[in-house]
């Protein structure tokens, strides 16, 4: 408020004018969980509220992503308006998500930024193994080598397979069989895939 003071005859007399309020529309964005891991094309859980946001006003919410960093690249997701949000199935790259909460009070909007979500791709590629080969009855095949190496964002474990339907057909792990090459065994009568 404003006092006004009005000196006449060497006597003051006081007013006081109308009160303005200067309300402050505070918002917090609370805390959105968690990071995961997912392997290329996956499905991310949906992401939940640990922490609600809160504001003096109306909140409404906003997600972004980014394949950038936390940091920067963000961008508006369209329709993920919601307080939590399920990220869709199909992602092959490492995504970094966060929620905009606004708090509108008196026609005056407030932003804050959550935590950032990281959904780590868990990258991996089988290589090739060769090569195709004839063998007699009861012969011992070739060891199987490694043309193209396998690939992985972490660490890379190997179990080898074995069928005799085909390619197209059902396969079984064969027992010990974990390195990255493998030498079948000797005596083989039934033509077999690995």
């Amino acid at each position: 408020r404003r006092m006004v003071t009005s000196t006449l005859n060497g006597i003051p007399c006081t007013a006081a004018s109308n009160c303005v309020t200067v309300t402050i529309n505070n918002v917090t964005p609370g805390t959105v969980a968690a990071d995961q891991t997912i392997c290329s094309g996956g499905n991310p859980a949906a992401f939940t509220v640990t922490t609600a946001a809160t504001g003096g006003g109306t909140l409404t919410y906003q997600w972004q992503s980014s394949t950038t960093s936390c940091a920067a690249g963000f961008a508006d997701i369209a329709g993920a308006t919601l307080a939590t949000y399920d990220a869709p199935a199909g992602l092959t790259v490492t995504t970094y998500y966060r929620r905009v909460v606004t708090s509108t009070l008196n026609g005056t909007p407030c932003t804050a930024t959550s935590n950032c979500i990281t959904v780590t791709i868990n990258q991996v590629t089988p290589g090739t193994v060769g090569a195709d080969q004839a063998i007699c009855y009861g012969g011992d095949p070739a060891a199987f080598t490694v043309t193209t190496a396998a690939t992985g964002s972490g660490a890379l474990t190997y179990q080898w397979q074995s069928g005799t339907g085909g390619c197209g057909g059902s396969f079984a792990d064969i027992t010990g069989a974990t390195a990255s090459t493998y030498d079948a065994p000797n005596g083989l009568t039934t033509t077999t895939t690995y």
